[in-house]
């Protein structure tokens, strides 16, 4: 009797005990920077749920390229800095081949995901397992500011890339906007993001159905020549696009200093319609279709982003706890209603409070039949960079764009092999 109300005292402590330190639990979160995020969403939540549960969440936050750095090389050497890691798009191949990550499948309460949008659950599974929830669905669309477009006396935006260079020139001419519009082009991911949308405006695709590479193909290299022409031939495109990252593009946008946003994030539309950090109220439209060589052709890229649990993961309860609390329906519709970021769940694209806010989600349906993702191959970090490095090599004109083109064949056939 006497060892049996011992051993229950034991328990009873080790419970109180572990509740305790369950209560006290840190976990740490790695994910980029929502570029429609300015004003503090996720930090917010982070709180809430500290709030919430007593697991203080510290969020390690930054551009993608400089989560890359920091999350890439912790998983391969097996560390366990981070509980919560984000599992972008790109990575799925290269992630299920290294097993980093747990699945999720045996977790309580994933049935809950089943009501989301099923190719993004899709996405990110891999041999028969999920690995990821959608934290940022994201797409790009084009988007234009009809007053600038109006005051040069041009009715409609362009829908092939003849008319956008054609109404550039118009607008720039009448004096109603510096230039055409601004990339986001500095060394980085958003770059090899570039050159992938371009060569699918131009009925290209940088790498074929079995993962071969495609990059020195008719439609890439005439896609590569007309982003080296948009700076150097038709100077429609702003210079500073070389040194400027997506956040820039934004602001510069926002600014009024540009008239066309041609792979803009959702979140766009939003801010654009804010007094606080917009100069363009009322003034940005959604067009009809993304541009492209024809009008029959058009690109805009798919780019969700996951959270998932890596293996090495010491709070995985906690994490998938986060997860859970970041990427419910009532968290995905308020982070719809704060900065304007299209929902994961399937319901939410009928909810009347938000299609009130965002009749636009219309325009969105209309873009989405010409949406691309990333090429999807285990070596995608190492193509992504040659091909940063070479699509730069071309734009600055230290090469041409058929020397640019063939080192980037020769460095991606050697990573293949």
């Amino acid at each position: 009797m006497k060892k049996a109300l011992s051993i229950l005292l034991v328990g009873l402590i080790a419970s109180l005990f572990g509740s305790i330190a369950l209560a006290g639990t840190e976990i740490t979160v790695i994910m980029p920077d929502h570029e429609a995020d300015i004003l503090g969403y996720f930090e917010q939540k982070a709180l809430s749920f500290e709030k919430k549960t007593g697991t203080k969440v510290n969020i390690v936050s930054a551009s993608w390229d400089r989560v890359a750095d920091k999350l890439l090389p912790a998983l391969a050497a097996g560390s366990s800095a981070y509980d919560v890691c984000e599992f972008d798009n790109c990575w799925v191949a290269q992630f299920a081949e290294t097993e980093w990550l747990l699945p999720l499948d045996d977790y309580a309460g994933v049935e809950y995901v089943e009501d989301m949008l099923p190719a993004l659950n899709s996405l990110f599974s891999a041999r028969g397992h999920l690995y990821g929830v959608t934290w940022n669905n994201d797409m790009r669309f084009f988007m234009y500011n009809t007053r600038i477009l109006e005051d040069a006396g041009i009715t409609g935006p362009p829908l092939t890339w003849n008319e956008l260079i054609e109404q550039s020139r118009r607008l720039m001419a009448a004096g109603t906007a510096k230039y055409g519009f601004i990339e986001g082009w500095e060394m980085g991911q958003a770059l090899a993001n570039a050159q992938t949308v371009f060569a699918h405006s131009f009925g290209g695709r940088l790498l074929d159905e079995k993962g071969n590479p495609t990059l020195d193909s008719s439609e890439c290299v005439a896609a590569l020549q007309f982003m080296v022409d948009l700076l150097h031939k038709y100077n429609i495109i702003n210079p500073a696009s070389l040194t400027s990252s997506q956040e820039v593009s934004q602001n510069v946008f926002l600014r009024g200093d540009t008239a066309f946003f041609p792979q803009a994030w959702p979140g766009l539309y939003s801010y654009s319609r804010s007094s606080d950090v917009s100069n363009i109220v009322g003034e940005v439209e959604v067009a009809p279709k993304p541009l492209g060589v024809t009008k029959d052709i058009g690109a805009a890229l798919s780019l969700p982003e996951a959270l998932a649990i890596p293996k090495t993961s010491r709070h995985p309860d906690e994490a998938w706890a986060f997860i859970q609390f970041i990427s419910n329906k009532k968290t995905n519709k308020a982070q719809s209603l704060a900065i304007g970021s299209l929902p994961i769940w399937t319901e939410l694209f009928n909810d009347p409070e938000l299609l009130r806010l965002y009749p636009y989600w219309k325009q969105f349906g209309q873009q989405a039949k010409y949406l691309h993702g990333l090429p999807q191959v285990t070596w995608y970090s190492e193509f992504s960079r040659v091909c940063q490095v070479e699509t730069m090599n071309a734009l600055t004109q230290v090469k041409t764009v058929e020397e640019a083109t063939r080192d980037m064949m020769k460095a991606v056939e050697a990573i293949e092999k």
